[in-house]
Parts: structure tokens; C-alpha cells; sequence
């Protein structure tokens, strides 16, 4: 996730400092000795030891646990946060608790700025873009039906139209509206504005209207 070459007067130091500087608890770091360093001989020709530190994705998996609890807990009391590492750069965390629906805000606004601040929290961590994708009581799953339903509609309306501009939606939501319409290959599809009021168009495909074209359309699916 992230490595560190730390110089100091020994290895052992440069472990507790590390450890002091970083509040990084044992299990969540692994080192490696490049130099064990030297005192010389009477004081001379001293050399510094110096460690190759890489943070581990548990590391980043307790800070963010640790952040979105600490927030969580103003909403309610009783609230529990879980979080794991998908892999290197995704992050997923899960909500849970009778308070949820404070969280997650009139559709879904309060959850989504909640896993923008989440992001820009463990950004400042790592040395790598990493994401986060929070749920709270299944709420992605409940609002992927939803999507689903929406593309529905809003495909009848293009038969009849030729042209539909959905409602503003959070990136996951678009991508999910994208995905669905890969199996309609008489639409295309692409995103419009600048967050948080980015928005999906839908149209009908005109003829003569390439892979390629709507490929070019499409390249801001987020």
C-alpha cells in the first residue's frame, strides 16, 4: 500500500518513531533492514541504519473503520462500521444500525457525501488513489432495483421521444445505468454536467451510429 525508507541512528529507533508518528499498531507494517548502520570506530565513520517500511492494507482498513465510527456515532449511538479491502485500491465499508437512514439522507445525498469525505480521509494516507464505496443497509442494492426500474421507464419514453435526460445521479448510480443499457443496442448513453448535478442522457441510436461513436459519447461514464 504504501512504503517508507526511514534513515535514523538504529533499527530500533526508527521502528518507534515510526510506529509513534503514525499511531501504526503490530501487524499492520512489515520492514525490511537495508542498513543496520554502524557507531564506527571512536566515533568515526558512523553510518546511519536505514529501513524499508511498507503500510499494509490493515493499517488503512482500522483508520477508516476508526474515521466513519467516529462520524457515525453523532447520528446514532448504536451504529456499526465494518470496512475490508477489496483489493489494493478499493475499500468497502458497511453501515449498519437502527440509525441508518439519518446517514443515508433524502436519496442518498447525506451516504454519498459521507464516501466523498471518506475518500479524501484515506487519499491523504496512502501514496496510491484509493476508493471507497460505502453501504448502509443494503442501500445500493435497494437503489440498483430502483436504477433498474428508471432505465425501464425512461427507455419507453425514448421510443416515443428520441431523447431523455435523467435526473442528477451519484457515480455508481450512472455507472449502473450505463451497465443495464449495454443490452439495448439501439440507445446510447453518456453523462452531462459537472458533479454533484452530473446526469445521464439517453437517446435513440441514429443511423449510422458506430460502436466507435458511441464509444466517444460514453467515455465519461462516471
Amino acid at each position: 500500500m504504501k512504503k517508507l525508507t526511514i534513515t535514523g541512528k538504529s533499527v530500533e529507533e526508527i521502528i518507534t518513531l515510526f510506529e509513534e508518528s503514525y499511531g501504526i499498531k503490530n501487524g499492520e507494517y512489515d520492514f525490511e533492514i537495508i542498513d543496520k548502520g554502524s557507531a564506527g570506530f571512536l566515533g568515526m565513520f558512523s553510518r546511519d541504519a536505514v529501513v524499508e517500511i511498507t503500510i499494509k492494507k490493515e493499517y488503512y482498513e482500522r483508520r477508516l473503520e476508526e474515521f466513519l465510527t467516529n462520524i457515525c456515532k453523532y447520528f446514532d449511538k448504536h451504529i456499526f462500521v465494518s470496512v475490508y479491502a477489496k483489493n489494493a485500491k478499493t475499500f468497502l465499508a458497511k453501515i449498519e444500525g437502527d440509525g441508518i437512514g439519518k446517514i443515508i439522507g433524502k436519496h442518498g445525498k447525506g451516504l454519498g457525501a459521507l464516501q466523498h469525505i471518506a475518500t479524501i480521509f484515506l487519499n491523504r494516507l496512502s501514496d496510491t488513489k484509493v476508493t471507497i464505496i460505502i453501504d448502509a443497509g443494503d442501500y445500493r442494492e435497494r437503489r440498483k432495483e430502483l436504477i433498474k426500474n428508471i432505465v425501464e421507464n425512461a427507455l419507453k419514453r425514448v421510443e416515443r421521444e428520441g431523447k431523455v435526460a435523467l435526473d442528477p445521479m451519484f457515480s455508481f448510480e450512472r455507472k449502473l445505468v450505463h451497465e443495464f443499457l449495454k443490452n439495448h443496442p439501439h440507445v446510447v448513453s453518456y453523462s452531462v454536467g459537472i458533479e454533484p448535478y452530473r446526469y445521464v442522457v439517453i437517446e435513440r441510436r441514429r443511423n449510422g451510429d458506430s460502436f466507435k461513436t458511441r464509444k466517444h459519447r460514453t467515455y465519461h461514464h462516471r
